[in-house]
């Protein structure tokens, strides 16, 4: 993607997105009913002027999109609505609508619909991410420029240019290792925090040396003119020294601050200077992985590296496909195996064929910033399968995991209420899931949300409960439904008196708080036995069934529920 100051081609890279000269050709005949979305959208925003520009500037996406020049007023108008204190979940809340209403246009209520109405959907719904992806990327770039810090896009062209004039580079990758306990930070300090330790780090450095803000606590550090690798491990030996030492905060705390640094060079280790990054990165996550403070790129790392690095290449493409899956996981009453609901998980195959595990999956998500696209589909998807599921008569309830991003995000109750909306679906059908850690992030805001989401219907439980780190006085003050109990727990019921013990302790913590508790991972009948003698009624597992896709999960209800019945006439 080239930046914004450039206007001799494209800002938007169409290719990575999988479209073509024909497709971004094809969009033309889609103008009249996405101007009519649009539109629709007018009188609602007369006394926004501003708001009012960007509509109609938008109008024009179906013919103008590959226009440069259209381009940049556009990418322009959306950093003023920005300046403007539009939150950007807004602004892609307002996108996702207009594509929806195009997806009601085209389609209607029709059963089947046609292999050239679905591919033009697919182009508009994958031409409004490239461009809403453009503006969101400069749009970053240029708030962290604002501040004082480059970024990744400034650290990329610096390292091109140098590549370009033949100089050796050395690049460094750095990332704090010890987020969690930021949590705790005044915002003030959270704020201050990412410059005073760019500052120090380009403190220990030559002047020539130039520091970049990378992804969340990383920051890259280009080493111009290096000829041997001594000078990048002395550098980084300096960086080590200083991450040693307390930072002493705007609020007059102390705390300590702990890093790992990979170390690549350009040319040696890589050709261009995406691989260059990639290489620096590939040996810090080497060096965390070994609980080691720094490391070397080393060409053995190479393969699985590659096969990482198409992994996220593949799952861009899947988000923008929409090619995930939801696996269906029953949950039942333990005494009498009747289905009462259901886990939807996420599944999604890799470039090899072979199931991901879906941590995976989300942190790749999260890390490269799909987190608002992947949290829209994941709604929908439920949605979809909770309709699915009612047209065979199914009418259990459902639930979904959300993420830790999805816990600060102060927009997702609306969303997921446009999402009920639209599909006329009642939150009491759903269930949303929540970590410990995620609750943890910002518990004033996380409450808030939370409450929302109750009020919208929706019935919230507590994933992996003894995992974590909440105290018991936080527990109680949220307004949860349900406690998990991690299977980890499960299977250690036998191990020992204590183990059975805190099983023991969470049921009856679950109860006393007027909770249910419901445990994972019930995969033999002595688990399932124990577990009714401790009060617990509703477990999943393996014991049950495996996650299953839709269409199998609906035989296996239905020979469920036979099994149940001749049970229970016996």
């Amino acid at each position: 993607m080239t930046t914004i100051s450039d206007n001799s081609q494209s800002y938007v890279d169409f290719a990575a997105f999988g479209l073509e000269p024909d497709d971004l050709a094809s969009l033309r005949s889609l103008d009249g009913i996405w101007g009519m979305a649009l539109r629709e959208t007018r009188p609602l925003v007369a006394n926004d002027p501003v708001l009012l520009d960007f509509l109609e500037l938008s109008e024009a996406l179906p013919v103008s999109l590959a226009d440069p020049d259209w381009q940049q007023r556009w990418v322009r108008s959306w950093h003023d609505l920005l300046g403007r204190g539009y939150a950007l979940v807004e602004i892609l809340r307002l996108f996702f609508t207009f594509v929806a209403r195009c997806e009601q246009e085209l389609t209607g209520d029709r059963e089947t619909v046609g292999r050239v109405v679905l591919k033009l959907f697919s182009s508009l719904r994958r031409g409004v991410l490239a461009a809403v992806s453009c503006a969101i990327e400069l749009g970053e770039e240029a708030h962290i420029d604002a501040a004082g810090m480059p970024g990744e896009l400034a650290a990329l062209r610096c390292l091109r240019d140098m590549l370009q004039a033949n100089r050796q580079v050395g690049v460094l990758s750095i990332s704090v290792v010890n987020r969690d306990s930021f949590a705790y930070l005044a915002a003030s300090d959270l704020q201050r925090l990412p410059s005073m330790l760019a500052a120090r780090i380009a403190d220990r450095l030559r002047p020539v040396d130039k520091v970049f803000a990378g992804r969340e606590g990383e920051w890259l550090v280009i080493l111009p003119d290096v000829h041997a690798m001594a000078q990048p491990t002395l550098a980084a030996a300096h960086v080590a020294q200083m991450f040693g030492e307390p930072v002493s905060l705007f609020s007059g705390r102390s705390i300590m601050v702990h890093a790992t640094i990979g170390a690549a060079m350009l040319p040696e280790h890589a050709l261009d200077a995406e691989n260059a990054l990639h290489s620096a990165r590939l040996a810090r996550w080497e060096a965390g992985s070994k609980r080691q403070s720094f490391a070397w790129f080393d060409s053995s790392l190479s393969a699985d590296w590659q096969q990482r690095y198409h992994q996220v290449e593949a799952l861009h493409q899947a988000l923008q496909q929409e090619t995930l899956e939801l696996h269906v996981q029953p949950q039942v009453e333990l005494d009498s195996g009747r289905c009462t609901g259901a886990e939807l998980l996420l599944r999604w195959r890799g470039t090899d064929g072979a199931w991901l595990a879906p941590q995976t999956v989300i942190d790749m998500i999260e890390e490269n910033g799909w987190r608002t696209i992947y949290t829209d589909w994941l709604m929908r998807a439920a949605m979809r399968t909770a309709s699915e599921l009612d047209a065979v008569g199914i009418g259990i309830g459902l639930s979904f995991n959300l993420t830790v991003a999805d816990m600060v995000d102060e927009d997702l109750p609306e969303l997921l209420a446009q999402r009920l909306a639209t599909w006329q679906i009642p939150g009491q059908r759903f269930t949303l899931e929540l970590t410990e850690s995620a609750l943890m992030v910002d518990r004033e805001k996380g409450l808030a949300i939370m409450s929302r989401l109750r009020q919208l219907g929706c019935r919230l439980a507590l994933d992996d409960f003894g995992t974590g780190y909440s105290s018991l006085s936080y527990l109680v003050s949220l307004p949860i439904n349900e406690i998990k109990i991690d299977r980890s727990f499960v299977m250690a019921m036998f191990d020992s008196a204590d183990s059975l013990r805190v099983v023991s302790t969470i049921v009856d913590l679950a109860r006393d708080l007027g909770m249910q508790p419901l445990a994972e991972g019930v995969e033999t009948e002595m688990q399932r036995s124990q577990l009714l003698t401790l009060g617990c009624a509703a477990g999943q597992g393996y014991l049950y069934a495996m996650p299953m896709p839709v269409d199998e999960f609906i035989a296996w209800y239905r020979a469920q529920e036979a099994r149940v019945a001749a049970a229970a006439a016996k």
